[in-house]
């Protein structure tokens, strides 16, 4: 499955800094760390490890804190790269696909993912990361899984960004400004009366002390209406441009972690592949994070 590589490279833009910014949501669960921590704790430190589909380098961050030194990321979004060269000196990043990748065989004692390889397709990546793990080598790593926690909150994240849409709330919003600076006073009624489903639609989707688009939006758009004499024309339409391109990213970013979630069916097949590679492989496992089933757990190990 190939994903929109621009809607990941806008998410990872200017999310470089410290690393802070470029964790979120899950990513920040104590659950994940500790699940690292024990997976990765009989590995040799000196070993070359890759991180694959890597981000911002959640994953490589714990591995270098266990004391890993030959560490490499691999996304096929620039932005991802360039975050975790920032946030990580010392790590090795490159831009490629996870399904082909510029490695030589062998390369790596341990390839790990966390919520990564499966973008690409976890049938088509499967392959490229047999090749790409070395003798007594090791793959690890924690997946999307259709109807899991994860998968539920994005498809509520999703539905979201499609409401907004639907509504039409973002362009009878720029509709209704263009109208106040055209100064047609008859115009501007007619327009908020249009626009009334649509502002009641975005406003229900808010829920108060709750950060979320549908609040940054209406916020925002308050701010603009109640300032309208400070700003131009064009920047109150700018500004509500830029928040359309965020939501049509959020929006694909989220259907494309949706695609991405496997049943239990298409994890052991990913499995599959390994094994007829010569690999021993475990049964997928279920890893919960706050309680719930949120990921398959894929575990395969190379012969020496």
């Amino acid at each position: 499955m190939a994903t929109d590589t621009t809607a990941w490279d806008n998410y990872w833009q200017g999310r470089a800094g410290d690393g802070a910014g470029a964790l979120t949501g899950v990513e920040h669960d104590a659950e994940l760390a500790a699940f690292w921590a024990g997976a990765l704790g009989d590995l040799d430190r000196g070993a070359p490890l890759l991180d694959l589909a890597c981000g911002a380098g959640t994953v490589l961050r714990q591995a270098q804190a266990l004391g890993f030194t030959d560490l490499t990321g691999a996304d096929y979004a620039p932005a991802a790269i360039d975050a975790l060269e920032k946030s990580l000196p010392g790590v090795r990043g490159v831009t490629c696909s996870a399904a082909k990748t510029p490695f030589e065989a062998g390369a790596f004692a341990a390839v790990v993912s966390q919520f990564g390889f499966e973008y690409a397709g976890a049938a088509d990546a499967a392959p490229e990361i047999t090749r790409l793990v070395a003798p007594s080598g090791h793959f690890i790593a924690v997946t999307h899984m259709a109807e899991g926690a994860i998968h539920d909150e994005v498809a509520g994240h999703h539905a979201h960004c499609r409401a907004i849409a639907d509504s039409g709330y973002i362009e009878q919003s720029k509709a209704l400004f263009a109208k106040v600076f055209a100064g047609d006073v008859s115009a501007v009624e007619q327009a908020q009366t249009v626009m009334a489903a649509a502002r009641e639609t975005v406003f229900g989707l808010t829920i108060p002390g709750r950060p979320s688009l549908a609040a940054h939006l209406t916020q925002g758009a308050a701010e603009l209406w109640d300032n309208r004499a400070k700003y131009a024309l064009r920047d109150i339409h700018g500004w509500f441009d830029g928040m359309e391109a965020q939501r049509a990213a959020f929006e694909a970013r989220m259907a494309s972690m949706m695609a991405a979630a496997m049943d239990e069916g298409e994890a052991i097949s990913v499995l599959d592949i390994f094994a007829n590679a010569g690999f021993k492989t475990e049964a997928p496992t279920a890893l919960q994070l706050g309680g719930e089933n949120a990921a398959w757990v894929l575990q395969a190990s190379r012969s020496a």
